[in-house]
């Protein structure tokens, strides 16, 4: 009978150690890619902000679009023109990651 209760407290044991291993495991990982996605958030940031700067320097006669190569990500412009204004619609996404960033930039 002991040798029952000795092996019933042992399986329980290993068991919740074992739920708790994994609860602790899984909460790390999803930190982690939380935190990769942050960074990649703040990457996109700093290309869209470069890319409207860099789009404020440019005359814009003759350019529909504008494009520039990155390894991670997708950097892209449509420029319309329309009464006078250049309309720019700005893309920014991560190529391997759900990380896009638009913003529309109108210049005279």
């Amino acid at each position: 009978m002991k040798k029952a209760y000795t092996l019933l407290i042992t399986i329980t044991l290993v068991t919740l150690f074992t739920y708790l291993a994994s609860v602790i495991l899984e909460t790390k990982s999803l930190r982690s890619q939380n935190l990769a996605n942050q960074y990649l958030y703040l990457q996109a940031k700093n290309h869209m902000n470069f890319f409207k700067d860099y789009m404020n320097t440019l005359d814009l006669k003759e350019i529909n679009h504008l494009q520039i190569e990155d390894d991670l990500f997708d950097i892209y412009a449509n420029i319309e023109f329309k009464e006078n204004f250049y309309i720019s619609n700005l893309y920014v996404k991560a190529k391997d990651y759900d990380i896009s960033l638009y913003e529309k930039v109108v210049k005279e």
